[in-house]
């Protein structure tokens, strides 16, 4: 490794640590508005960051309409996008609440429309509005908490599915565990995957790579 990549891997590991001890969404748009102009880079060349490619597999997997309506929840610079473009899908929305993010996810010209919105609130979105939806990277340290799930069924369609990723150190703590119960008790949704991966080439498994879908 010469001491450029050293230099760029090291700055790409100190921004992710500064991610993971997000406390408050004020300091959340700090950090990706400070981040979007490099978060590509430095998460796909500096990190190796495959859960993008991941997640959009397994949506692909569980939709086979390529014409689906699916909804980026949690955008940010349209890498999920990207890889669903390339698995053949033409019609897709991001949400994100990074005004920054969304900017950057703009260029790639990958979605149809682009919404500033914030998980922790209740989304400018009418019900059952979507065919499917997907998730990567929003349900970790210092995002939003396993209530927005309640908000992301409500815009999908009876049947659709929902893809999406969950750190699993926020598995427990964040409520993911008994929400995802209470969706099955209840037979608001059933899980039809989920599986333990990695988010970054050549590391530990971490986070859960899930699919559920609205009843």
């Amino acid at each position: 490794m010469t001491d450029q990549n050293r230099s760029d891997s090291e700055a790409s590991k100190r921004i992710l640590e500064r991610a993971y001890g997000l406390k408050t969404t004020d300091e959340a748009k700090t950090l990706y508005r400070d981040w979007a102009a490099s978060y590509d880079q430095q998460l796909e060349q500096g990190l190796h960051y495959i859960a993008p490619a991941g997640i959009a597999q397994f949506l692909a997997n569980a939709l086979e309409d390529r014409t689906a309506l699916i909804l980026d929840v949690g955008c940010g610079t349209g890498l999920v996008g990207g890889h669903l473009v390339g698995q053949g899908y033409s019609a897709i929305d991001g949400l994100d609440f990074s005004a920054e993010m969304l900017s950057q996810a703009r260029n790639k010209q990958v979605y149809q429309t682009l919404i500033q919105g914030d998980l922790n609130t209740e989304l400018d979105i009418p019900d059952q509005t979507y065919d499917a939806g997907i998730s990567c990277g929003t349900f970790t340290h210092g995002h939003v908490k396993a209530d927005a799930l309640d908000e992301i069924l409500r815009v999908l369609k009876p049947g659709a599915c929902f893809a999406c990723t969950i750190h699993r150190e926020v598995w427990q703590s964040a409520g993911f565990e008994s929400k995802f119960a209470h969706l099955m008790a209840s037979g608001i949704a059933e899980l039809e995957s989920m599986n333990e991966q990695p988010f970054y080439k050549n590391a530990p498994d971490d986070g859960r790579f899930c699919v559920i879908r609205r009843l």
